[in-house]
């Protein structure tokens, strides 16, 4: 039975083949007229008109780029930092920083300096309490600006245009000094308390004393006279023949580093300038500022430098 299944398999597919070989040959012959048109049609190009001629290539327009030169950085014009040659770094031992030129001290050129140093001390707070009027509950402060010509009153909440502050609190209180003696001594001081919209702390004003920042200012004055000049480190100045700018401030002792730059002299000349002596002492020398004498609590007259 098996042997009968298989046969009758067998010729099942050899007739399928067959069906498929017929079909196939059916289909070739019906393409016979495609066939001869394709054979008849010309296989290269003819080429119509003018001779072919290659485009020619355009290279494009160079310039020549030159490099910008090397902008100076913020601590001085000979601080300039090439791409492959930084700048050679010396330390001046007397004025105790670095500088990118030899140092030239006191006694090797023979050009006057052409400053003296009047002063050294600490810049004063954008703001100053001077005063207050008025009665507990209903103050009036007093303030004085250096920016400002006038004098400021003002009551909490205030915001002071153009120096970048707020006046957040004004209180007036009895304070206990200290001292030797066995009785008590009280001092009345005005504190008002200020917000700094440029650092968002809390700056306190005491009526008692000035108010100063961690700022050294140096006071200087050409030898020939002509208006004095405050600056911090890091401020440049000119005059007929130098530019000068402020290398390092030091409050004690009190002494200015400054580096000239002259176009008679090869490099700039770095000097350490001191106050001049005077009698009692040396000026310009940090002092510290004096109390200022209690006031009636009702009625305190504004008052300044």
């Amino acid at each position: 039975m098996i042997r009968l299944l298989q046969i009758r398999y067998d010729k099942l597919l050899f007739a399928l083949a067959a069906a498929l070989a017929a079909a196939s040959c059916l289909w070739l012959w019906r393409q016979q007229g495609d066939i001869r048109r394709l054979h008849a049609l010309p296989v290269a190009a003819s080429l119509a008109g003018a001779a072919y001629e290659p485009a020619g290539l355009h290279l494009p327009e160079t310039k020549a780029a030159a490099w910008p030169k090397a902008p100076a950085q913020s601590h001085g014009s000979g601080w300039l930092y090439e791409v492959f040659t930084p700048p050679v770094i010396y330390y001046n031992t007397l004025a105790r920083s670095f500088t990118v030129t030899p140092p030239m001290y006191p006694g090797e050129t023979n050009t006057p300096f052409g400053l003296e140093l009047l002063a050294v001390k600490q810049e004063q707070f954008r703001l100053q309490l001077v005063g207050y009027f008025g009665a507990p509950g209903d103050y009036l402060a007093a303030f004085t600006s250096s920016r400002q010509p006038e004098t400021l009153l003002a009551r909490a909440g205030r915001h002071f245009e153009g120096l970048g502050l707020i006046l957040k609190s004004f209180d007036v209180r009895k304070i206990t000094v200290v001292h030797n003696d066995p009785w008590p001594v009280y001092d009345i001081a005005a504190l008002a308390v200020l917000t700094d919209e440029e650092t968002g702390a809390d700056v306190v004003l005491d009526s008692r004393a000035r108010k100063f920042t961690d700022t050294p200012l140096a006071v200087l004055q050409a030898l020939t006279g002509g208006p004095r000049r405050e600056v911090r480190e890091g401020d440049t100045f000119d005059d007929e023949n130098s530019t000068y700018r402020i290398e390092r401030i030091q409050l004690d002792p009190p002494e200015v580093v400054v580096a000239r730059t002259t176009s008679g002299l090869p490099q700039p000349e770095t000097k350490i300038l001191h106050p001049a002596a005077k009698s009692g002492g040396i000026a310009g020398k940090a002092t510290k500022p004096k109390p200022l004498s209690a006031r009636p609590a009702r009625a305190m007259a504004a008052s300044g430098d």
